[in-house]
């Protein structure tokens, strides 16, 4: 099956998203409402979602961002359409994401100078899933910098014959597969996994440990968010995984994916910049709201689900 159409749709759908209110102070109604309009407008079904999607998603001049700061040990160093993460250990960064091979060197490389951050302290890159608007620009990665790829096992070979979006990526030489329960130990910090398969065969998500000044957090990354390309028994599967991960730690109180419109990325990032002293954080939700945001990618995929069981009667 090709997935350019519907991937470059949802890709599209990034920069319409990032006009969103101006926060006084958190308002943590107003930030859950616009993250479940992105799953919505991306996810569940419509006209648009398998039209095509403008300009060119790897473009960097068309969908670039600003890098920012998320906690005190995570960055966000993606475009408007598809998401990387900086993780600060005590020992060096692991980044979840690679870009693709059109924008590595401006999202990754430069968005973590412009933070202060050296890319020579990239020790891990972990692909949340084997299609390369995640992985492209790993294999540049690891040549420039000693970084090891590590992607769930299913996946390794899966990458093999997915067919590429955009432009073609070098496929990057694996330092890991990682499997169910696996967890990765950086300096001070370990990130665990939890296999959580439908997007991809190997599609892995991570519970990461984040920082708040004297507060600590658990952040659910969910590995793979679209999955209207899917056929039935894949969003099945899908279904399944994301109660996976909803019961892999209770303590989980943040949500976060590989793409924007998932979790409500940049309407959190505009409160963050307007948090005042005593004001919760705008990125966590707590437990019960992982719990909802799971919950509204099931609605969303049961929906999808719906549709194509008819079509098959």
């Amino acid at each position: 099956m090709n997935q350019s159409r519907p991937v470059n749709a949802l890709l599209a759908i990034g920069s319409s998203l990032l006009s969103v209110p101006a926060f006084a102070a958190v308002d943590m109604e107003t930030i859950l409402e616009a993250e479940y309009a992105g799953i919505e407008a991306a996810m569940c079904p419509q006209p648009s979602a398998s039209g095509g999607g403008g300009s060119s998603m790897d473009d960097y001049a068309t969908h670039r961002v600003e890098p920012f700061q998320a906690f005190d040990n995570l960055y966000y160093v993606g475009m408007d359409n598809i998401s990387a993460w900086a993780l600060t250990t005590s020992e060096g960064i692991i980044l979840f994401e690679a870009m693709m091979v059109a924008n590595w060197e401006q999202t990754i490389v430069d968005g973590l100078e412009t933070l202060g951050l050296d890319p020579n302290d990239i020790e891990y890159i972990v692909i949340g899933h084997a299609h390369n608007d995640h992985w492209g620009g790993a294999a540049f990665l690891q040549q420039r910098y000693g970084a090891r790829v590590v992607m769930g096992e299913p996946d390794w070979d899966h990458i093999l014959t997915w067919p590429q979006i955009g432009t073609r990526a070098p496929i990057p030489d694996k330092s890991r597969g990682i499997r169910d329960g696996d967890t990765l130990t950086l300096g001070d910090t370990t990130v665990r996994f939890v296999a959580t398969p439908g997007h991809t065969p190997g599609t892995i998500s991570s519970l990461i440990p984040v920082k708040d000044g004297d507060d600590r957090h658990l952040a659910a990354y969910w590995g793979g968010p679209s999955m209207s390309f899917l056929p039935p028994d894949g969003l099945e599967q899908y279904i399944g995984s994301t109660y996976r991960l909803q019961n892999a730690d209770p303590d989980t109180d943040v949500e976060l994916t590989n793409h924007p419109w998932g979790d409500g990325t940049f309407a959190k990032r505009d409160a963050l910049a307007e948090r005042g002293r005593g004001d919760p954080h705008p990125f966590v939700t707590g437990h019960d709201g992982v719990e909802r945001w799971l919950e509204q990618l099931r609605h969303c995929t049961r929906a999808v689900l719906s549709e194509k069981r008819a079509a098959e009667r």
